[in-house]
C-alpha cells in the first residue's frame, strides 16, 4: 500500500454552501475521514453492483432478441415469405472480401430510369 498522507486539501471555494457546511460538520467532530471514506466505500460497491446488473440486464435483453428472433423466423415461414427450414438456418457466409477499387458482383438487378425519373436532378 502507498504511503499514507496526514491531511486533505479541499477547495473550498468549488463547493455549494450546502455541501461545504456538511464537510465543516464533520471536519469539526474530526470524523470527515471516516466519512469520505465510507462515500468512497459506497460508491466502489455501487459501481460492483451497477456492473452485475448491467450484465444481467444485456442477458436479459439477449434473450428476449433471439426470443423474438425465432418468433419473426416462425412467421416468415407461415406466411410463405421463407422456404425450406434448411434455407432459414444460419449457413457460413462465402468468403467475399470487398477491397477498395473492387467491382461488386450483382447477381440480380433489374429495373429501369426513364427520362423524365431523371428530369429531377438537371440542376447539378
Amino acid at each position: 500500500m502507498s504511503e499514507r498522507q496526514n491531511a486533505f486539501t479541499i477547495k473550498t471555494n468549488q463547493l455549494s454552501d450546502e455541501v461545504y457546511d456538511i464537510l465543516a460538520k464533520y471536519a469539526k467532530s474530526r470524523k470527515l475521514g471516516d466519512y469520505i471514506s465510507s462515500l468512497i466505500v459506497r460508491d466502489l460497491h455501487r459501481t460492483s453492483n451497477d456492473q452485475v446488473d448491467t450484465r444481467h440486464r444485456t442477458e436479459e435483453l439477449l434473450e428476449h432478441i433471439n426470443s423474438e428472433l425465432r418468433e419473426l423466423k416462425q412467421l416468415a415461414q407461415a406466411n410463405g415469405f421463407a422456404g425450406k427450414r434448411e434455407d432459414i438456418e444460419e449457413k457460413p457466409s462465402e468468403n467475399h472480401t470487398i477491397k477498395e477499387g473492387k467491382i461488386a458482383d450483382l447477381e440480380h438487378v433489374s429495373g429501369s430510369l426513364d427520362d423524365d425519373d431523371l428530369e429531377e436532378f438537371n440542376d447539378f
